[in-house]
């Protein structure tokens, strides 16, 4: 096998944004947040005030989405994972396990990449495994508490319970591989699901905006009471505020656990 290119041992179920990543995604949403604005104060200076406070929240948001969704590709790697290793220690071939998760680094690597986070994870599994006699139960049993992903840690159980402990290690693995990936199958059909929701709500998220756009660019006095009286102000900021409530609450109810 090849050096291990990155030891790190990652907690997935924390950030692992790099400061850039977290300041460039806060620069997009002062950005987006302070043209909002704009189109509803016509004030640069309330644009980019607003946008400066009401980003620091949003990007927090977006840095758990992303966390979220780190663990989901992992998970779905995970998947992958199991169904070549479940061939190969199945129907008789007598494979053992170290083998056949040693073996699995070449296929994860042309179905993913070489810096997937399985490849890295499976990599590390057989480096302690080789260079430190660390057990594999005890790498899958780590990987699940970093990660925290449900699929892992179980597997992690039952390939510490089953290990040379049972001739049907080869079919216990096979229909474990089976169970996780129909949990996998339906996860993806209720993601399918949020996911158009998500998009249905984000549609009704931009139309005030676009809305008020196209009465603005119509010319007269038509939205001229909304920047200068108190009630089209008072209006301006009820629409700011239901806009940015329905982000977070249409955010919040499509974060399901499965």
């Amino acid at each position: 096998m090849p050096e291990n290119r990155d030891k790190v041992r990652i907690n997935y179920y924390e950030c692992n944004m790099t400061k850039g990543e977290h300041m460039l995604a806060y620069l997009v949403f002062v950005i987006a947040i302070a043209v909002i604005l704009y189109v509803y104060y016509k004030s640069i200076i309330v644009a980019l005030i607003g946008g400066i406070i009401i980003a620091i929240p949003q990007e927090k948001i977006y840095a758990k989405s992303a966390t979220k969704k780190r663990q989901n590709k992992l998970r779905m790697q995970f998947n992958q994972f199991l169904e070549i290793i479940s061939i190969s220690v199945s129907g008789g071939s007598g494979r053992s396990m170290e083998n056949a998760v040693h073996d699995s680094l070449r296929e994860l690597k042309m179905m993913f990449n070489e810096r997937a986070d399985i490849v890295r994870e499976v990599e590390l599994i057989v480096s302690d495994y080789e260079r430190a006699g660390i057990p594999m139960k005890d790498g899958f049993a780590e990987l699940g508490r970093r990660s925290e992903i449900d699929d892992i840690m179980n597997f992690a159980i039952i390939y510490g319970t089953i290990e040379g402990k049972t001739s049907d290690f080869g079919y216990i693995i096979s229909q474990t591989h089976e169970i996780i990936k129909d949990k996998a199958e339906i996860t993806m059909e209720i993601e399918t699901t949020i996911s158009g929701a998500k998009s249905e709500a984000y549609v009704m998220l931009v139309l005030p905006l676009i809305i008020v756009l196209a009465m603005t660019s119509m010319g007269g006095d038509l939205m001229g009471s909304l920047y200068t009286t108190a009630l089209g102000r008072l209006a301006a900021t009820v629409g700011v505020v239901c806009t940015f409530a329905s982000y977070i609450i249409s955010t919040k109810a499509t974060e399901i656990d499965i």
